[in-house]
């Protein structure tokens, strides 16, 4: 019997993990991808299927690609195999969040009806089958793939009409709501339930994808962004300023005791450090507000309303400790957070390389590298940014929440493991930086635009961050890994933070942009103005010639390889060359913009 290259994948991705808010919803809609690719491979596995891509199940998060040798009679029936294992495994999760929803409010036929065609038709599946002739997997995987790129593109779609106000993630579908309610009065009461008031914000409204997000997986705990976002403070403090600490956490347990709520309630198992095993939005003074700290603790606005009197006593208190926890800790968390993605560069050309030479045994080399890549990557990852949370890592893709201040030192470990598992094969990064009230949803997809612009630097292997700071002017950067090493950005962010011999004005970025627009390429002239600023913007008393000489000699070699870099590229005009390398003394002030903000954690 011929054997045939299977290749099956579905959709839609992108979109469904952007409709996110909190944490959760990222993880919950990568850990639901990674679910339905991992049901549908393993279908195909127990009924003989040759699994090829991915080549493991063990390691990582299957991608939403599956290619499988399989006999050519067989393919239809068991793509349609995995498509059912994929759809049966979809209604599980939609069934286990029903249940969990219902708990925490009545639900009628109108909502079971509305839930039942949001779910119904979410998943698109494709899959094209090519039988192998002479031997010859690779036309066969060529032809398997063209086949599946047609079929997105001639594919039809149902045009949704859906009434009534949208849900608030995506704003896709209509929210939730029983027959003749509004949906806020549903959704407000489903947070008034205890087990809502963890999984639904007050002005939030679902619909049915986005509460399958927020209720299929709601016995498990991710950390809150807030809680990411403050996790270094956290672990300064408690390092610095523990009795502060222990101090501040005291005040809180009395003050939520005084509205009647079980400290326990707010407890986090997960990045929270031993002397305040609480939510990071509690470390926070703007959480100490009323109206905020109403809304994350949880209550009913009006019944808080009534017991304000008999708490403010208590909420001066929390809020006079928390005051001298910053004090004693020497700083405040930052209010800013990262998300990270990083995939391989080039991989179709990899891929396609390695097929001409070595055909189906090449591929699954190729499917197992990338496996050991994914299963190493969070233990890379975690010593460069210990705070950093995994999303997704399967086959060449990562996602990560991580503290601002950490982000890029994880994208230059998660490249060097891709490069160690991939013998040498490079790997680019996109970053968002935001405020942690910022949808998580946008700051992925400023993220993907970032790793676009990575992708476009000559030999890649970059890293791109979109800093977004509130009220401000968006910085954009990009560089290549090992110019990076060599700046050493953690350094520079430690001159903007500390005072004192070698220290660091915050006006050297501000300077140098002035400076960047008379001279666009980094020649002497630009070194000697350079000299000046730094000497001019930093503290350098007697006896610090020669470190100032180095950090300006250092400062000079990161702006003089953008030129390098443009240079290298053939046969190109001196405009196309400049869209693809950027002004290297531009990019210098503004990734010394960039240090100077993480420095600050987030003020300016």
């Amino acid at each position: 019997m011929p054997d045939a290259v299977l290749r099956f994948t579905f959709g839609p991705v992108q979109a469904f993990i952007a409709e996110a808010r909190r944490t959760a919803d990222l993880y919950a809609g990568s850990h639901i991808l990674a679910e339905l690719a991992r049901a549908a491979a393993r279908s195909l596995q127990e009924a003989g299927a040759d699994l090829v891509y991915p080549a493991d199940l063990g390691f990582g998060d299957p991608p939403n690609v599956i290619v499988a040798r399989v006999p050519w009679e067989d393919a239809e029936q068991l793509a349609e195999r995995a498509a059912a294992a994929l759809r049966t495994r979809w209604e599980q999760f939609a069934s286990e969040a029903l249940a969990e929803l219902e708990r925490c409010a009545r639900l009628d036929d109108a909502l079971r009806a509305q839930w039942r065609a949001q779910t119904g038709d979410v998943w698109e599946i494709y899959w094209a089958a090519a039988r192998i002739e002479q031997d010859d997997y690779a036309t066969a995987f060529h032809r398997a793939q063209a086949g599946v790129a047609a079929l997105k593109k001639t594919r039809t779609f149902t045009q949704r009409a859906e009434a009534g106000a949208k849900d608030s993630l995506g704003g896709n579908r209509a929210a939730l709501a029983p027959a003749g309610q509004d949906p806020r009065t549903f959704w407000r009461a489903v947070r008034r339930h205890p087990q809502g008031a963890r999984l639904v914000g007050e002005h939030e409204r679902l619909d049915a994808v986005g509460a399958v997000k927020r209720f299929a997986s709601s016995a498990e705990a991710y950390p809150s962004v807030p809680t990411i976002a403050a996790r270094p403070f956290a672990r300064l403090a408690a390092e610095r300023a523990r009795p502060a600490l222990e101090s501040y956490r005291d005040a809180f347990e009395l003050l939520v005791t005084a509205f009647g709520e079980p400290p326990d309630r707010y407890r986090r198992t997960r990045h929270t450090v031993e002397a305040f095993p609480y939510d990071g939005a509690f470390l926070y003074e703007s959480t100490l507000e009323w109206p905020a700290l109403v809304e994350e603790l949880g209550l009913d606005p009006q019944q808080a309303e009534r017991l304000r009197s008999q708490v403010e006593t208590t909420l001066r208190t929390a809020r006079r400790r928390l005051a001298e926890l910053y004090q004693a800790v020497g700083q405040r968390p930052s209010r800013y957070v990262a998300v990270l993605v990083l995939d391989g560069d080039s991989m179709g050309q990899w891929l396609t390389s390695a097929l001409g030479e070595g055909g189906v045994e090449a591929h699954r080399e190729v499917s197992r590298k990338l496996a050991r890549f994914a299963g190493k990557a969070e233990e890379a990852g975690r010593q460069a940014a210990p705070d950093a949370v995994f999303v997704y890592q399967g086959g060449d893709d990562v996602v990560a929440l991580v503290p601002a201040e950490q982000a890029v030192a994880l994208a230059l470990a998660l490249a060097a493991a891709f490069a160690g598992e991939t013998d040498g094969r490079s790997a680019s990064a996109g970053i968002a930086i935001g405020h942690w009230l910022e949808p998580l949803g946008d700051l992925l997809q400023s993220a993907r635009e970032a790793e676009k612009r990575a992708k476009r630097l000559p030999g890649k292997n970059a890293v791109a961050v979109e800093l977004q700071p509130r009220g401000g002017e968006i910085v954009r950067v990009v560089a290549r890994t090992e110019q990076l090493t060599a700046l050493d950005l953690a350094d520079l962010v430690d001159r903007f933070r500390r005072d004192g011999a070698g220290s660091l004005s915050g006006r050297l970025p501000t300077d140098l942009r002035q400076v960047a627009l008379a001279f666009p390429q980094a020649d002497a002239a630009f070194r000697a103005v350079l000299a000046r600023s730094v000497k001019r913007q930093g503290e350098w008393p007697s006896g610090t010639a020669d470190e100032r000489e180095r950090l300006v000699e250092r400062l000079y070699g990161f702006a003089t390889s953008y030129d390098r870099l443009r240079a290298s590229l053939p046969g190109a005009d001196d405009s196309r060359r400049f869209e693809r390398v950027p002004s290297g003394p531009a990019q210098l002030a503004d990734w010394l913009a960039l240090a100077r903000f993480l420095a600050r954690g987030g003020g300016e």
